[in-house]
């Protein structure tokens, strides 16, 4: 408590701070010390209730800001792997910028169907879970991982582009090494398309050529397991 003259009279004053808020209340000097004490007791009980509806208040404004961003992330969050999902890509493929450096890369599992037909859709999910985990671990340090339909994912890198070729082999070796509870192997197709190729207009040309190089490069693995196959049964 602090002593004051205020319009030239003694008063006592009792002020309380939370956050940027300022609460002051202040009362002549009385030779009534009951009076005082009454009076200190309803300035003690206003102060507190003041402080429990500025805590009340600030409760709120936390709560509405966590299920605002719980909101978003549910929103643009691919709810079996976690990824960023066709909502999120849809909205940051029209703020990219294409006139810096970047790699775009479109990814397709291998034998999924077969998988779900013969294995059941649990052998499927694992499938899917352990392609994006393959991808975080290998391009998650340098850009974003969008699963954009069933086992169709792309992959957006915006750092390290120049040792985009060191980045790959990472992901092909973490290919090779997985082993899961249904399936003992995992196979993915991808095409990559560089800026520094040509210049391009739009992300959907960019898009429509990483897709073409992605189903060569699918192609090549359904010839070559058939071929293995037709060997197999041969011998």
């Amino acid at each position: 408590m602090q002593r004051i003259v205020l319009d030239h009279k003694k008063c006592k004053c009792i002020s309380r701070k939370h956050g940027n808020y300022l609460v002051a209340v202040t009362m002549e000097e009385s030779v009534n010390s009951s009076s005082n004490i009454v009076a200190i007791l309803i300035v003690g009980i206003y102060l507190t209730l003041a402080s429990c509806l500025l805590v009340l208040m600030l409760s709120r404004v936390l709560k509405e800001k966590y299920e605002k961003e719980k909101y978003m992330y549910t929103s643009n969050t691919d709810e079996l792997t976690k990824c960023f999902n066709r909502r999120a890509y849809d909205s940051d493929m029209q703020k990219l910028d294409l006139n810096t450096k970047w790699a775009y890369i479109s990814l397709d599992l291998n034998g999924l169907k077969k998988a779900n037909d013969t294995l059941g859709h649990s052998a499927g999910d694992e499938l899917i879970c352990a392609a994006a985990n393959c991808m975080k671990f290998a391009f998650a340090s340098y850009g974003k991982i969008y699963r954009i339909g069933g086992d169709e994912f792309v992959v957006w890198i915006q750092e390290s582009v120049s040792n985009i070729d060191s980045i790959l082999q990472v992901f092909d070796a973490t290919i090779s090494d997985w082993h899961g509870k249904y399936s003992n192997s995992i196979s993915i197709s991808y095409g990559v398309v560089k800026s520094s190729e040509q210049s391009f207009d739009s992300v959907h040309e960019i898009s429509k050529l990483a897709d073409e190089r992605m189903y060569k490069s699918k192609s090549e693995y359904y010839n070559i397991s058939d071929n293995d196959r037709r060997r197999s049964h041969n011998e």
